[in-house]
């Protein structure tokens, strides 16, 4: 049986080659590297007012980078969010059970992105890939 730790490097590795492969969002609409800067907004702002903010105004990297997430809770193996798919869903999902389930889905999410943001290449390291 894996632990938490192999679980969630294996969805964070899962969604830096949808990046790489171009299937999947991390940047914001300056191009700036979003991936980094969701923990603090987290933080400081908790998860729901983040996963807010990344639908409104079709933020599109931060919503894809939400709907990583929500695929990573929604894990059998992790089953905090069971049946979410999206960041659209997972907000649904989160204002509607208690609080526990909310702290217990905020650790992870944090737990998580301590992998994704070191597996996801920032927009100008993959552009400077693609030149060579």
């Amino acid at each position: 049986m894996k632990n938490l730790e192999q679980i969630r490097a294996a969805s964070a590795i899962s969604f830096a080659k949808d990046v790489e492969a171009g299937t999947s969002i991390a940047k914001g609409a300056e191009g700036g590297e979003a991936i980094k800067k969701i923990p603090p907004m987290i933080m400081g702002n908790g998860l729901l007012a983040a996963i807010a903010f990344s639908l409104e105004n079709q933020r599109e990297g931060y919503a894809s980078i939400f709907t990583a997430l929500a695929k990573h809770l929604a894990n059998p193996l992790i089953s905090i969010a069971p049946g979410v798919t999206d960041a659209k869903t997972l907000i649904n999902f989160l204002v509607n059970e208690d609080s526990a389930t909310l702290k217990l889905a905020t650790a992870e999410a944090l737990e998580w992105f301590s992998y994704a943001r070191r597996f996801v290449k920032s927009p100008k390291k993959q552009n400077n890939d693609r030149a060579s």
